[in-house]
């Protein structure tokens, strides 16, 4: 998918498992790039992450899933896939700032 002017597509669906939390984070063409996983032990944010090769979204699902676990208290599990064809690198920078606005007005909304 190419950017056509818009929000690239980027979107966050959560769900609930338990008192668990899954964040599935998508835009363009969707797809698993990286998937994180991050718990409370012993008082720390623990992060086990799996990235596809090749696939970039391995530091982004580390940051929101640590951050999720942090404010939620609970496990979390966030599954990111982004493509967009030919993404300069102020395209890239464009959807790392919207991934970050997204992922905060998601938190938000779990805490209610």
């Amino acid at each position: 998918m190419e950017n056509n002017g818009n929000d690239y597509g980027i979107r966050i669906d959560s769900y609930r498992a338990g008192d668990d939390y899954v964040f599935l984070i998508t835009g363009g063409e969707a797809h698993v790039g990286a998937v994180a996983c991050a718990f409370l032990h012993e008082g720390e944010v623990r992060t086990e992450t799996i990235s596809v090769p090749g696939h970039r979204e391995g530091e982004l699902v580390k940051e929101f899933a640590e951050s999720a676990a942090s404010k939620l208290g609970h496990r979390v599990v966030v599954i990111m896939g982004i493509h967009i064809d030919h993404a300069t690198k102020q395209d890239i920078a464009q959807i790392i700032t919207l991934v970050h606005e997204k992922m905060k007005a998601a938190l938000e909304g779990e805490e209610r």
